[in-house]
């Protein structure tokens, strides 16, 4: 199945560094969260959306910490952490009136030589429903061991069956800037970015002081890219906080203050 509906539908993240605090383990930011139901409200009977977000402060430690242990051990705990995360988010979420469902990634997803394969019909009859799937990076099983996947991953691996019209990730400032915005004044929001532009931006970015696993936010360009590329749509990256912006990002992909990624 490679189409959901006849109408668009919007890949939507929370990110992990937005709805918790990155650098306090296993620590949740309910005013992310409340904005982030605030917009799905919005936003829910307007587009079909596949809402993700980020492990955060719960998964990257714990994966972290126990990616030199037993394997096995590991997989639980990852597991452990991200499904703890998830619960809370997709409460929060129907708790405020979201016709939000939660999808555990790992059930739904698995690594075979290297790719990620996804059972998506499930997913597919909630949006037919009127329902928000929601799906999370998370520790996926492959052949001999395991893998994290970060929620740019999944979007990849359900674009194979699911078409989005775009992607919005909705994260704690509005973009990405020439330097870190929440330590420099004079930090200056990049507009877009695209492969001409890419390797400049790419210089420009730092590690993230704070654990993550999954690449932080070169990774997350890095994906985009290659999602805007396969598909020929545009990502774009607003902050969850500016509520008006994240509603016109993901219904119209027009009049947001934030970053466009497109090929």
């Amino acid at each position: 199945m490679s189409e959901v509906c006849n109408r668009e539908c919007i890949f939507v993240k929370a990110g992990g560094s937005w709805i918790t605090f990155k650098d306090k383990p296993f620590s949740i930011d309910y005013s992310a969260l409340k904005s982030l139901a605030n917009i799905m409200l919005r936003v829910q009977d307007v587009v079909p959306v596949v809402l993700g977000h980020g492990g955060g402060s719960f998964a990257h430690p714990v994966v972290s910490l126990f990616s030199k242990s037993d394997q096995s051990i590991a997989l639980v705990q990852c597991n452990k952490a991200t499904r703890t995360l998830n619960n809370l988010v997709s409460s929060f979420l129907a708790e405020a009136g979201v016709r939000a469902f939660s999808m555990q990634t790992s059930a739904m997803m698995s690594c075979m030589d290297g790719v990620l394969e996804a059972f998506v019909k499930p997913l597919v009859k909630l949006l037919s429903k009127g329902l928000i799937p929601i799906v999370y990076g998370d520790c996926i099983i492959c052949s001999n061991s395991y893998r994290v996947a970060s929620t740019e991953e999944v979007f990849k691996a359900l674009s194979k069956y699911i078409k989005p019209s775009r992607v919005v990730f909705l994260e704690r400032v509005p973009g990405v800037y020439t330097k870190d915005p929440l330590a420099y004044r004079d930090a200056e929001l990049i507009p877009v970015i695209n492969r001409r532009n890419y390797d400049e931006v790419k210089s420009l970015l730092t590690p993230s002081p704070a654990i993550d696993v999954t690449g932080g936010m070169l990774s997350k360009i890095e994906h985009s890219l290659e999602l805007s590329k396969a598909m020929g749509i545009k990502v774009i990256i607003v902050s969850g906080f500016d509520e008006e912006s994240s509603v016109n990002a993901i219904v119209s992909g027009e009049n947001y203050r934030g970053t466009t990624i497109v090929w």
